[in-house]
Formats: C-alpha cells, sequence, structure tokens
C-alpha cells in the first residue's frame, strides 16, 4: 500500500503539471482572407472591412477594432458575420482620411475557443502607425486569456471528467456486479460525489465561457455573460448537461436506494430503471463531443459518435476500477469474487478496446489523415496524444497484468448471477426439492447417527473469505494494489483528457500556418531614426514590393535613394532590390523570388548626402 501511495502523490504532481500546464489560448478558426487585402494600398478609401475565416465564428463585442493613424477607432456600429458565420463584416466611417490602418479582432471559433489577431491595409497613401511601431504581422494569433480565468476553468474540465467517472463506475458495478449481502453506502457516495463533480465542473466551464472567450478576468462574471454564452453550441451543450443531470437525480434515488425492510435489496433494478439510466447516460455523454473540438471536426458524423464512445468507455473502466480497488475487493468474499472478477474482466477488456478504437478515429481526424502523421510530432496536439498514448500504455501493462491473474485464477468463468442468498448458504429451493425424496431416509439417518461418534466440524478452506489468511489473500490484496495503480495512472491521463481540450486540434494549427503563409507578409520595422513598412506578396515568382518611410511621429521622411538585397543562403540564390519612389517618402519595386524558403532581405534608404541608414529582415517566401 506503500507502493501504491507513492504512486498517487506521483499521479497527482503529474496531474497538476499536466493538467494545468497547457495554455487554452490556442487559435482554432484561422483567418484566410481579408477585403481589403492585408498590407494593401486602396483608393477610394473602404467602407467596410471584411475578414474570411476557416469557421463559423462570433465577433467579441468591443474587442474588433479598425484604428486609423491618429489613434482614432473609425469602427461604425457593431460588427456582424454572413456566410454562415464564416465572414465578419466590419461597417467603417465615411470620409476616412489617407493612411496606413491597422485591423485588430476577437472573435470566439465555434468550438468555443477565442481568436485573435491583427494586419494592416493603406487608404490611397501608406502612413505611420504612430506609436504602434512595432511589427504587426498578418495571419492569426493566440489570444491572451487571464491566468485565473484559465487556471478555474481547467480545474472546472477536470472536475466534469472526474465526476463522470465516479457517477458511470458505481451505476455499472451496482446495476450489474454488486452482491446482495453487501450494503451499498460507498458506491452511493461515491456517486453522489460524481454527480456533484460533474454538476460543478459543468457550471463552472459555462459561468466562465464569457471571460474566456473575451478575455475578461474572474472579477467580469455575470449573468449577461452566461447568456451570451449560451448563445454558442458549447455554451449550450453543456446547459443542456446541467439540465440532464437534474432529470436523473429521480432515476438515480431509486436506482442507489439502500436495502429497504422487506428485503428489496438495492442494485437490482428494474428493466425501466435500466433503460433510464442507459438513455440519460448517452445523453450526457454526447454532450461532451459538442462541448469540445468534435462538434466542429471536418466530419462531426463520425467525430461525434466516436467522442461519444470514448469518453463512456473510459468512464465505465475507470469508474469501475475506482469501485473495485475501494470497496469490493476489500469486503467481497472469495466466492463472490469468483463471479465478479471474470465478468469485470471481461467488460474492462472490452471497455479498453472501444477507448483505444475510438480514441484512433478521432486522432486521424484533428490531425487531418495520413497526411498528418508528422503533426503528431511537431504539434502540441499531437504531443499531447503521444504523451496521452504511453500513459495509457502504463495503464494496459498493469491491466493486463491483473487480467492475467484473474485468468489463471478463475480459468473457467461463472455463468450465472447472484442468488438472493449468501453464496455460502445453502439454497432453500433446493432444500425444498429435496425434502421429499429425503424423507424415507430420515428414520435410518438419525438411527445411524446415534450409533456414529460426532466428527468434529470441517473448516472451511482458507481461501473462503477474502479476510482469511493465506497465499490466495495474499495475492487478492496485490490485486488491489494492481488496480489502484491502475486508478492513479487513470487520474492522469484525465488530466491529458482536460488538456486535448484546450489545445488547437493538429489539422487547426496547420491550417493557422497555412492560413498566415498565404497572406501577404506586411511589417513596421525601425530604420535608424525612423520607421519602415514593407509590404510583400511573399510568394514564389514575380512579387510587388512596397517601402513606406515615416519619422517616430507619423510624418513622411524624404527619401533620396532606396536599395536592398535577397538572398537564400541554403540555395546559393540573391538578388537585387530596385524600388523606384512614387512619392518623397513612397516607393515600389518588383523582386524576382523563384525559390520557397526564408529569404534575408536587407533594405537602405539614403535621406540625405551623409544619412543612410539599412535593416535585415528574414521573411519566409512559400
Amino acid at each position: 500500500m506503500r507502493k501504491v501511495q507513492r504512486a498517487l502523490v506521483v499521479a497527482l504532481f503529474a496531474l497538476l503539471a499536466i493538467g494545468f500546464g497547457a495554455s487554452p489560448a490556442q487559435a482554432h478558426a484561422t483567418l484566410e482572407g481579408t477585403d481589403p487585402p492585408t498590407g494593401s494600398i486602396v483608393d477610394p478609401a473602404p467602407t467596410v472591412v471584411t475578414m474570411n475565416f476557416s469557421e463559423r465564428v462570433t465577433p467579441v463585442k468591443g474587442r474588433i477594432k479598425v484604428i486609423a493613424p491618429d489613434g482614432a477607432n473609425v469602427v461604425q456600429g457593431e460588427p456582424t458575420t454572413v456566410n454562415g458565420g464564416a465572414r465578419v463584416r466590419i461597417p467603417l466611417k465615411s470620409g476616412l482620411s489617407d493612411g496606413t490602418y491597422l485591423v485588430s479582432y476577437r472573435v470566439i471559433s465555434a468550438d468555443g475557443h477565442p481568436v485573435s489577431g491583427g494586419y494592416t491595409f493603406s487608404s490611397r497613401v501608406p502612413s505611420a502607425l504612430g506609436a504602434k511601431a512595432s511589427e504587426v504581422n498578418s495571419g492569426t494569433a493566440s489570444a491572451s486569456v487571464d491566468n485565473g480565468v484559465r487556471g478555474v476553468q481547467s480545474v472546472s474540465r477536470y472536475a466534469a471528467y472526474a465526476g463522470l467517472v465516479l457517477l458511470a463506475g458505481p451505476l455499472v458495478i451496482v446495476l450489474g456486479l454488486w452482491p446482495r449481502r453487501l450494503a451499498t453506502a460507498g458506491p452511493r457516495r461515491v456517486a453522489w460525489t460524481g454527480w456533484g463533480l460533474l454538476a460543478a465542473g459543468t457550471l463552472g466551464v459555462l459561468v466562465l465561457q464569457a471571460p474566456y472567450a473575451d478575455g475578461g478576468t474572474l472579477a467580469d462574471v455575470s449573468v449577461s455573460g452566461i447568456g451570451e454564452a449560451i448563445d454558442e453550441t458549447v455554451g449550450r451543450a453543456l446547459l443542456i448537461r446541467l439540465a440532464l443531470l437534474v432529470a436523473v437525480i429521480p432515476v438515480l434515488i431509486r436506482v442507489l436506494r439502500p436495502a429497504s425492510k422487506d428485503g428489496d435489496a438495492p442494485g437490482w433494478a428494474g428493466p425501466v430503471d435500466r433503460v433510464l439510466v442507459a438513455v440519460l447516460g448517452v445523453a450526457l455523454l454526447i454532450t461532451f463531443p459538442f462541448a469540445g473540438h468534435a462538434g466542429q471536426s471536418p466530419a462531426p458524423i463520425v467525430s461525434v459518435p466516436a467522442i461519444t464512445l470514448h469518453v463512456g468507455s473510459m468512464a465505465v473502466w475507470l469508474g469501475g476500477l475506482v469501485v473495485l480497488a475501494f470497496y469490493l475487493l476489500p469486503r467481497a468474499k472469495y466466492r463472490e469474487l469468483e463471479v465478479i472478477l471474470p465478468v469485470w474482466s471481461r467488460w474492462a477488456f472490452w471497455a479498453v478496446g472501444a477507448l483505444v478504437f475510438s480514441g484512433v478515429i478521432e486522432t486521424f481526424l484533428e490531425i487531418g489523415g495520413f497526411r498528418g502523421i508528422d503533426r503528431l510530432v511537431n504539434t502540441t496536439y499531437g504531443q499531447l496524444v503521444l504523451t496521452k498514448v504511453i500513459w495509457l500504455g502504463a495503464i494496459m501493462v498493469v491491466a493486463a497484468n491483473a487480467r492475467a491473474w484473474i485468468n489463471r485464477r478463475f480459468g473457467v468463468p461463472v455463468a450465472y448471477a447472484f442468488a438472493a442468498e449468501d453464496p455460502e448458504t445453502p439454497s432453500k429451493k433446493a432444500d425444498k426439492a429435496e425434502k421429499p425424496a429425503a424423507a424415507t431416509k430420515t428414520a435410518a439417518k438419525k438411527t445411524k447417527a446415534k450409533a456414529t461418534p460426532k466428527k468434529a466440524k470441517e473448516p472451511e478452506p482458507e481461501t473462503s473469505d477474502f479476510s482469511a489468511s493465506g497465499r490466495a489473500a495474499d495475492e487478492v490484496r496485490r490485486l488491489r494494489s494492481r488496480v489502484a495503480i491502475e486508478v492513479a495512472l487513470g487520474a492522469v491521463v484525465l488530466a491529458l483528457a482536460t488538456a486535448l481540450v484546450q489545445v488547437a486540434p493538429a489539422r487547426s494549427a496547420d491550417d493557422a500556418a497555412a492560413a498566415a503563409a498565404a497572406l501577404p507578409y506586411s511589417a513596421q520595422v525601425d530604420l535608424g531614426p525612423n520607421v519602415l513598412q514593407i509590404d510583400l506578396p511573399a510568394r514564389i515568382g514575380r512579387n510587388e514590393l512596397h517601402l513606406t518611410l515615416f519619422d517616430k511621429n507619423g510624418l513622411p521622411v524624404k527619401v533620396e535613394e532606396w536599395s536592398g538585397s535577397a538572398e537564400l543562403a541554403t540555395a546559393n540564390v540573391s538578388t537585387d532590390v530596385v524600388a523606384l519612389p512614387l512619392t518623397e517618402n513612397h516607393a515600389v519595386g518588383q523582386v524576382e523570388l523563384p525559390i520557397a524558403g526564408d529569404w534575408k532581405f536587407v533594405f537602405t534608404a539614403r535621406t540625405s548626402d551623409i544619412d543612410q541608414y539599412s535593416v535585415e529582415k528574414t521573411i519566409t517566401i512559400r
């Protein structure tokens, strides 16, 4: 048991390190295009800015802005969505001045996670971004989340998973394998604790969904925020789960009731009770994929059943192990274990099989098929999946050892159900059946008994009771230790499952990189005492380059001569950059980039006979 305790401590620290160390602020929807295009120079000034995303998004109120060169927000009214929610339209004020505008946004992706980013475009003539002279790259960025909100929401998600485990395990064991002679007080406490954890965890995630998406703090929790969260798929799934948990209360009260005085033992619910448990249980499980990635996967008709099966088999397996380790093995008699363990071993085998099967399907979808195998190593999601596989492998090694012991000890499965009587008590029905046949022999037996000396009562075999000493009892105690280790390792697997829900799927992370690569390169960098804006399509072939120079106050700086070069050292390819002036501070040129790669650009601006400044910048060409 000391080894088990040490394993539990190690699992707890692993839980804290893994479950709460993963940041939930990962991009799930990706920006695929903008109008006006990022980094472009348009004339006349636009009246509407649109952004096209890879999936349905919801604009966060007050977090979408279009900042003019003077620092004013020129958005007119509230942004709206069209094209099934994948396109965001931002109305602008009329009469926009010339210069460069910064579009910053924060939206909620369809799976409930926040996405933020920014890009620039210019009206007629480029200008500086005022105080925002640091580099502004187009594309989708990770959205910041308050540490307090992130921590509490991580705990809430974990509590929901743990609650589901503690609720499912007692129900399965009590309805299917619990000996009628044993009281169900322990499993009842575990089940109601699981119900409470599941309800509290679900409520915590729902309440924090608004500040999580908006970038607020714990102090920003409000009723209106909960209402906004319920308008989204994730919020609705969480609300339905809470409603189902309320609806299941009468069923749990009936199924988990203690033994009555008239002999109606617990755990022997009727067929209606079992059907209700099954229906409500499946309904609860279905809310999990819709509160995560599966509902928005490329093939929801496959991923939703897969996640439902995955979560359900996990809950039955780990929950059953909890009841087995802490209630059945310490209290059941050996003859009862002869019935319980072979049956449970088969149930656990099929639960693990369903867990692995559904996990493989979901992972295959989330990494993008066979072409995304490398994403298992190159993305955070894939690395978490591999870590989860390692921990599951450790559990399965321990479980295989326990299963081998059960098969050796109980090689022939017991094919009967528990009777109402204690297994050690002779059946009353058998007594009644044998009574007529034995009536004629009663007198002879009594006579023989008087003549024969009374023998001492033959002792029970030492294996008849778990509490008996001997090798069998020691083996059962070792089995309990193995099961407890499985439970401890399962706690870490739950933490990994929590982390997986909070990070971007591998396919989404790759899509974000591809979408960002498809957008033009737009950046502002320091060039001596001034600011240089660079706009480049960043594609293979002929590229139109725009260079614009300002001082720190955003005023144009006259450039006497522009020059530059581009080099891809890995391919030993280089070319000159020739830019011809359009205005005193704005030049345009053509640059031929024949090969993809990380090109090193050098831009030089001579502002007087003696003042010349250069800057080096690496730009990825795809």
